[in-house]
């Protein structure tokens, strides 16, 4: 798991988690060293745990649909990740940072 390691619940609301990044987590010596930036890799772990969070029962995604980074995310920014589950076992995530969205995809 890479909540309270890689990153911290600040708020949770109802599908919607505001989180901090801990920006001495030594992957962002690797992903990289003088522009750390969130690995996407990472965001899909984090919408993993944090759909189990939200519904209650483990999740493991089986395939991801429509992914885009459209902005980087960097540790010292507080994250919006909203969840919307749209069918039985499939979910939108969108990550956002003062209302620009950073990232969004669908899974199941």
């Amino acid at each position: 798991m890479l909540q309270n390691s890689l990153y911290y619940i600040v708020q949770n609301e109802q599908n919607e988690y505001t989180i901090r990044f801990n920006a001495s987590h030594p992957i962002f010596a690797g992903h990289f060293p003088e522009h750390p930036i969130v690995p996407g890799a990472c965001m899909v772990q984090i919408a993993e745990e944090l759909a189990e969070t939200t519904y209650g029962h483990p999740v493991r995604f089986a395939n991801i649909r429509n992914l885009r980074f459209n902005h980087p995310i960097t540790p010292g920014q507080e994250v919006t990740i909203t969840i919307r589950q749209i069918e039985d076992k499939s979910f939108n995530f969108q990550f956002s940072v003062n209302d620009t969205i950073c990232a969004f995809f669908a899974a199941k």
